[in-house]
Formats: structure tokens, sequence, C-alpha cells
């Protein structure tokens, strides 16, 4: 992997959308919500957070560009 200031914002913000939306798929499915712990409280937290920083350094790397 790539180290964070080489890597590709938009395979990063990718990759961390996706295994946020693996971790937090039982509690907005149909079904009753597991119960949830604390440790994987923060575990979503985090993933959340990591996805939200790629995002914004994939958009502050297109600023500038025009179509």
């Amino acid at each position: 992997m790539a180290k964070s200031k080489d890597a590709d914002p938009l395979e990063r913000w990718r990759h961390f959308e996706l295994k946020y939306a693996e971790r937090v798929a039982p509690f907005v499915s149909d079904h009753e919500a597991p119960p949830v712990s604390k440790d994987q409280m923060v575990e979503l937290a985090e993933l959340r957070a990591k996805a939200d920083r790629w995002r914004d350094r994939f958009f502050k790397a297109t600023e500038g560009v025009n179509d």
C-alpha cells in the first residue's frame, strides 16, 4: 500500500467508504440492529472519519480543474 502522502485520494476514499459500508450494513438493514460494543462504535467512527478525510483530499486535489 502506498504511503498516505503518495496514495491516490480517490482510491483511498473508495477503500474506506467500502469498509465503512460493510461494517455499518447490519445497522441500516431492515432487520433488527445487532448489539454493538464500544470497540465497534469506535471502529465505525474511525472508518467514517478516514473516508471523510480521503474524500476531502480528493476534492482538494481536483480544485481548479475545470471541464
